[in-house]
């Protein structure tokens, strides 16, 4: 793959390490193969386990170890969902389908027990649901696809409400890689600067001489953003990643 969040391969030798058991099936040019491993351990070689001929892709089913996290140990639906969601709008065309046992879900839980989550039009698609109840200031939202091939890409939607969201300073949501980068980075610097820049030019093309004191700020007070870039090699602050 081109780009990742992850460090290659050191998640899932934690999960392997923390869980009484995985489980990881292969489908590759048309055979499916398996491997397993029980506390960290692996308890044989790789398996050719038959044909595939109409399967690809790798499964992966863990089960953590209750000797570590103790038998209370429970998955929260409502944060994978968000997550299972997350990963659709930002692979714009992909198709998650989500699935969760009805019993683990609280009685007043929005979460369902089953969907279909897909997003072809990407950010743009997750912030109409954002705004679905809200007024706001243009019919549409403004939106942008940058693919540079190898380099990467960016994309970003970008919308403001007439009444506000009842936050001092809106909201914004960034991710690098598909990792969520809640305290922000260069990469929404790089933004407020690029959009605060155009605001100001076009209003010195248009006449507006207040236009030249327009600051992020202003521009940033009412708006919702979605912002997400791909790109090679990202540095982190922190191994929380949570600023690029």
């Amino acid at each position: 793959y081109k780009v990742s969040g992850g460090l290659h391969g050191v998640g899932i030798s934690v999960v392997n390490a923390l869980s009484e058991r995985v489980e990881i099936e292969v489908a590759r040019d048309r055979k499916l193969y398996v491997q397993s491993f029980e506390r960290g351990h692996v308890t044989g070689p790789v398996e050719l386990a038959g044909a595939a001929p109409n399967r690809r892709g790798t499964s992966v089913r863990f089960k953590p170890d209750h000797e570590i996290f103790g038998d209370k140990l429970r998955f929260k639906p409502a944060r994978l969902f968000q997550m299972a969601r997350s990963k659709a709008y930002l692979y714009r065309g992909v198709e998650v389908r989500w699935s969760c046992d009805p019993s683990l879900l609280p009685e007043d839980s929005k979460i369902p027990a089953e969907a279909t989550l897909s997003y072809p039009n990407g950010l743009a698609d997750q912030l109409d649901e954002v705004f679905a109840d809200k007024a706001t200031i243009t019919e549409t939202s403004f939106t942008g696809l940058v693919d540079a091939g190898k380099e990467g890409k960016v994309e970003w939607a970008i919308a403001w409400t007439r009444a506000g969201f009842g936050e001092a300073d809106g909201f914004a949501r960034s991710y690098c890689n598909t990792i969520p980068t809640p305290e922000g980075g260069t990469h929404e610097a790089g933004f407020r600067s690029a959009i605060t820049k155009g605001l100001r030019n076009f209003a010195e093309l248009t006449g507006q001489k207040k236009g030249a004191d327009i600051t992020a700020e202003d521009i940033m007070g009412h708006s919702g953003l979605l912002l997400s870039v791909f790109i090679r090699n990202p540095e982190f602050v922190g191994q929380t990643k949570d600023r690029l």
